[in-house]
């Protein structure tokens, strides 16, 4: 008797995910609105999110590992956010005008973000990307920026390179040649490049996922930190940290405050207002910032950065951003996090070792962890930690069939299948059950001949 494939379960599993697929692919063009929610041969539709779990249109319950794209240290739906959302809601979602809670939520960010001497509340990451590289051209009067390679940040164009090989190539059609031509990618941890991009004086602004590309899938030598800010200094060139994820979740400060190096702008985005949809942030040093304040005519027309937006620092997003940061700057969701994922990175390491699969799983000094299936020249000197190996590659069909495999026991990843962000809301019961899934999950991968066995 033929046994019943992995992707055959699916279709059967989630057969009401199945067919709104269909639906939604008459009046969306994807199905969904977000290239990482897409899976092959559909994706799962959720209805409900509370604490540490997810549930489908078919009534399925998962434990999940994607928590609302890495900003929900909290877990879905955190009573005190909850509460204070409800509350506000009923006063008004946008006046057209400033708010008082506004205020109180900047004093927030800027008590717990080192680099934080000023605030401006935008609607996302991507809008805090850009505001950032045009507030560092603006600020330096240069134009060339430089990222490192793998590196994501956002949907902006001038930072549409350097995500994925070849490193010079836009990720997307529609870009135009001009808006990546003063886009330098280099290596990471290589201060030998890094000056050698910085030599001619004419960098505005070194941006860098503060750690590591993907959130450490490729990680930053703890060194590197200082020679990103000596050089930079020396170089008249400002300093970036992308902190759209790890921003109040690698630690209340982010990386900047856990490593004691502190950029001149920090990205912010779904993470200050606990992903309230519609919340983002630029922050940074002072005579940076002041190039959003309105002065003289001449000053406002040629030398200032403009900055609107409708939703912009909406009393909605500031009531979840207070209520979520307030209990942040505890420390204690932080701790309880990363203890979670050191006990997580440890069991799904297990499993595999019991399996003899060739591989790792490992964090990045916070709250994520990564799997990565084949050989490692630096396995020998690794602690599992901080990964420095940037040539290892994650096969793409392999994760999807790890992604399928997870969901059918229960586990829910980002759709690429080697990846987990926990929270404060997961638990030991959690970590288990989630260990054993695995367990099944390898077990079909190697049936199907996805992965080899006594390697």
């Amino acid at each position: 008797m033929l046994e019943v494939s992995a992707r055959q379960r699916y279709e059967e599993k989630f057969a009401q995910s199945k067919a709104l697929f269909e639906r939604a692919r008459n009046v969306m063009p994807r199905g969904v609105s977000h290239d990482q929610w897409y899976a092959d041969p559909f994706p799962i539709y959720m209805q409900r999110a509370e604490g540490a779990r997810l549930w489908d249109v078919d009534g399925n319950e998962y434990i999940d590992y994607y928590g609302g794209h890495g900003g929900k240290l909290l877990g879905h739906a955190p009573p005190a956010v909850v509460a204070a959302v409800n509350h506000q809601i009923q006063k008004g979602t946008q006046y057209g005008a400033a708010c008082d809670l506004a205020v109180e939520w900047a004093e927030l960010v800027q008590r717990l973000v080192p680099s934080a001497e000023r605030v401006e509340f935008m609607n996302s990451g991507s809008e805090a990307i850009m505001y950032g590289i045009r507030l560092a051209r603006a600020f330096t009067r240069r134009e060339k920026i430089v990222r490192f390679q793998y590196h994501f940040a956002g949907a902006y164009d001038g930072v549409s390179v350097g995500n994925k090989k070849p490193f010079d190539v836009p990720v997307s059609a529609g870009i135009l040649p001009c808006a990546v031509k003063d886009t330098l990618v280099i290596p990471i941890n290589s201060e030998e490049d890094l000056e050698a991009a910085l030599r001619k004086r004419d960098v505005a602004v070194v941006m860098v996922e503060a750690a590591g590309a993907s959130s450490g899938v490729v990680g930053i030598r703890p060194s590197f930190y200082s020679a990103l800010r000596k050089l930079t200094t020396q170089y008249g060139t400002l300093l970036l940290f992308d902190e759209v994820v790890t921003g109040f979740r690698y630690s209340p400060g982010g990386v900047q405050a856990a490593v004691g190096v502190i950029p001149d702008l920090t990205a912010l985005g779904k993470g200050v207002s606990g992903v309230m949809p519609g919340a983002g942030a630029i922050a940074g040093r002072q005579d940076i910032m002041d190039l959003f304040l309105l002065k003289d005519e001449e000053w406002n027309r040629y030398r200032r950065v403009a900055h609107s937006g409708t939703f912009n620092a909406n009393p909605l997003c500031a009531a979840a951003g207070i209520a979520y940061l307030n209990i942040i700057a505890t420390g204690t969701p932080t701790r309880s996090a990363n203890q979670k994922a050191r006990m997580l990175r440890d069991a799904l390491q297990r499993q595999m070792d019991e399996r003899h699969i060739q591989g790792c799983v490992y964090d990045s000094g916070f709250s994520v962890i990564h799997i990565y299936f084949g050989p490692c020249d630096l396995k020998q000197n690794c602690d599992r930690g901080v990964c420095l190996n940037a040539a290892k590659t994650r096969d793409l069909s392999t994760g999807q069939a790890l992604f399928m495999n997870l969901a059918l026991n229960g586990v829910k990843t980002p759709t690429r299948g080697y990846d987990a962000l926990l929270s404060a809301a997961h638990t030991e019961e959690d970590i288990q059950k989630t260990a054993a899934a695995y367990g099944r999950s390898l077990d079909g991968l190697i049936r199907e001949k996805r992965l080899l066995k006594g390697i």
